[in-house]
């Protein structure tokens, strides 16, 4: 009988814990991280509503997060904050990646409703997305605006506040 790969099937003994998962999510994949010896040390946990990173240090809500990428070694995204605003990229290497590249992708674009760009007064556009929340209740919106666009801008933001009414209405959302 053929010797199956050495990635274990399931998170060494207290890694949830050291994880940080919250009761009552379900683990869909994890990764080992390059800090993480036999059974101790960092993990990436992906459930079904979030990706949980490096022994508890950050939770990302799927509806939080505006993009992942999988370059290996190295799992990369940018989250949205409660403005609708992408922040900076946070890379995580990935000694042992299992599933969790596919598990990310496919939890980030579950999230997805709808994602529109709008055109904002002939200068550039936005990307207006609305993402759903882990308990299917709430939808979330954010509003990527185009580099080289200032989103602090009063005409711009106010174009992009009256697309996204606009949007809303037209898709009963």
């Amino acid at each position: 009988m053929p010797k199956l790969p050495s990635f274990p099937p399931r998170l060494p003994s207290g890694a949830l814990e050291r994880a940080g998962v919250r009761p009552g999510e379900k683990v869909v994949a994890w990764g080992r991280c390059p800090s993480a010896d036999s059974g101790a040390g960092a993990f990436a946990v992906a459930t079904d509503r979030a990706l949980y990173l490096e022994d508890g240090a950050r939770r990302v809500a799927w509806s939080s997060m505006g993009k992942a990428t999988w370059t290996e070694p190295v799992l990369t995204f940018t989250a949205v904050d409660q403005r609708g605003r992408i922040g900076s990229p946070t890379a995580v290497e990935l000694a042992e990646p299992g599933d969790l590249p596919a598990a990310v992708h496919d939890r980030v674009t579950a999230s997805v409703v709808i994602s529109q760009r709008v055109d904002l007064l002939g200068r550039g556009s936005a990307l207006m997305v609305a993402r759903r929340d882990s308990d299917d209740a709430v939808i979330r919106w954010s509003v990527v605006f185009d580099a080289g666009l200032d989103p602090s801008d009063p005409s711009l933001r106010q174009a992009a506040d009256e697309a996204l009414v606009n949007l809303r209405a037209a898709l009963g959302i």
